[in-house]
C-alpha cells in the first residue's frame, strides 16, 4: 500500500491515537487502521511523534482521535 493510499484511509477510518510513551520533549502515538492485503483486511500501525513544543496550551490526552492528530501522523509518512 502506497502513501497516498495510507492518507486516505486514515482520513476515512478516523482511527483512534494513543499515546504511548514521553521522552525527552516529545510524546509518541500510535494509530491502527485496516489496509487490504491479498483480499485480507489487515490492522497496520502507524507510530508518530508529536513534539512537546507544538503542543502549546490544548490538551493531548493518552487516547485521541486521530483526526485531531493528522498533521503529525502525515508528517511521519513523508
Amino acid at each position: 500500500m502506497d502513501l497516498i493510499e495510507i492518507k486516505k484511509q486514515l482520513y476515512k477510518q478516523k482511527p483512534i491515537s494513543n499515546l504511548l510513551y514521553i521522552r525527552k520533549g516529545v510524546a509518541y502515538y500510535e494509530a491502527k487502521i485496516k489496509i487490504e492485503v491479498d483480499s485480507i483486511l489487515k490492522d497496520k500501525s502507524i507510530f508518530f511523534e508529536v513534539p512537546v513544543s507544538d503542543m502549546g496550551d490544548a490538551d493531548f490526552t493518552s487516547i485521541m482521535e486521530g483526526k485531531l492528530l493528522n498533521r503529525w501522523i502525515s508528517q511521519s509518512l513523508s
